[in-house]
């Protein structure tokens, strides 16, 4: 993968990539991978939409090599029409999984939301926000929320899985924690004709997703991998799991499997184990 540093984080690699609609027509995607790392695509708009050419820039981004994602761009104006266009954004994809969480992108672009009475409240925008995240989480995917540092400020907050920064400037100001950033809606790209939004990553989503996949294949600990087996005994060492002289494994007051125990444990981050090792112990 093309690695970049840029100042989000001082020595912390990122990835670039952009995000495409109907509206930037053909890609030449085998060009723009000499260039990007990884394409989010819009699969469509409110309860009924769906781009024109999502499926080819699906495939054509899928073909290039890229890490991919989806966002759904919403016209919803109360926490039912959420709902309605959380399904129809599962109704497009089809059950088909991607590189990071799907993206529910909150914003009045064009001015819909004003013109239609809409509360510009934190606790409607919010709860509205909320409700997509909750069906889309039900139905088996994480969800994103993608909007601007304004509205990140004013008017979400929300539980969701990433958080898509959109913040036109060299330098993100945004205090809050972010996975996505994207920094420009006039960049230029190899194969994308005029001017395209140019995003940077900063985390991998994909990696939990493959380790998540990689240990349903492990059933004893000599089948983990190192990162596992690390993982696995330092449970042991902290007194969260035992192994009795019959080689049984069990967790203390957990009646989870214990590599799904180890998931919640970490939060889906196994490098923050050894901090919640520390704070359980406290607890004891």
């Amino acid at each position: 993968m093309k690695r970049v540093q840029i100042g989000h984080e001082k020595g912390c690699d990122t990835l670039n990539g952009i995000d495409v609609s109907k509206h930037n027509g053909a890609v030449n995607w085998t060009s723009a991978a000499t260039a990007i790392d990884f394409a989010i695509i819009r699969a469509g708009y409110g309860k009924t939409y769906v781009d024109p050419w999502f499926e080819r820039h699906l495939a054509g981004a899928q073909a290039a090599g890229l890490r991919v994602g989806v966002y759904h761009y919403s016209y919803a104006l109360t926490v039912e029409d959420a709902r309605a266009e959380a399904r129809h954004l599962l109704s497009i994809i089809n059950g088909r999984r991607f590189d990071m969480p799907l993206w529910f992108d909150m914003e009045d672009a064009d001015g819909y939301k004003a013109k239609h009475g809409f509360k510009f409240s934190r606790a409607n925008i919010s709860a509205i926000t909320q409700a997509f995240i909750d069906v889309i989480r039900a139905a088996g995917y994480q969800c994103g929320v993608y909007a601007s540092k304004s509205w990140f400020d004013d008017y979400i907050k929300v539980d969701a899985d990433a958080i898509w920064l959109a913040q036109w400037a060299s330098k993100p100001t945004y205090t809050g924690k972010f996975d996505v950033w994207q920094n420009s809606d006039s960049g230029t790209v190899p194969g994308v004709t005029g001017k395209v939004d140019t995003n940077v990553l900063y985390t991998e989503f994909w990696k939990e997703q493959e380790e998540d996949e990689e240990m349903k294949t492990y059933t004893h600990t000599d089948q983990m991998p190192d990162w596992a087996q690390d993982t696995f005994y330092r449970l042991i060492d902290a007194g969260i799991v035992k192994v009795d002289a019959k080689g049984e494994i069990a967790v203390q007051e957990c009646s989870v499997q214990p590599m799904v125990y180890i998931d919640r444990l970490c939060g889906g981050q196994i490098e923050k184990l050894p901090e919640a090792i520390k704070a359980l112990q406290g607890n004891n």
